[in-house]
């Protein structure tokens, strides 16, 4: 079972260098809507962890809808979110800022919070 474990860890953690590779490759050129969202998705989180893995991590502990992602982009200022429905009335939002060149920075304390180490909302 470890083997199994360490296995998935380090397919991870391929992905997320392939990843990178990709987007350093692609840095000179302009980045889109879709870029970003996956340069969120991939972003390290947690230890062996993305952005992505940890916010299913995240839907599996509580029961929610989710509503999947989106961008926002305002004059070459992208914002990508990730929310989900608790009830009728009230949304679970996760967002993130994304400079020209790729850098990815949580906005509130829920995305700062998803990444931190003692994150057992």
């Amino acid at each position: 079972m470890k083997y199994i474990a360490d296995c998935k860890t380090a397919l991870k953690l391929l992905i997320l260098i392939m990843g990178s590779l990709f987007l350093i490759k692609n840095a000179h050129s302009k980045i889109d809507e879709k870029t970003v969202e996956i340069i969120v998705k991939n972003s390290n989180c947690l230890p062996g962890k993305t952005i992505e893995d940890a916010l299913k991590d995240k839907i599996n502990t509580h029961t929610q809808r989710d509503l999947g992602w989106r961008v926002f982009n305002e004059d070459g200022k992208f914002e990508v979110e990730r929310a989900f429905l608790m009830n009728k009335s009230m949304q679970l939002r996760f967002r993130w800022r994304v400079n020209q060149d790729g850098i990815v920075q949580p906005v509130g304390s829920r995305a700062e919070s998803l990444c931190s180490p003692d994150s057992n909302e």
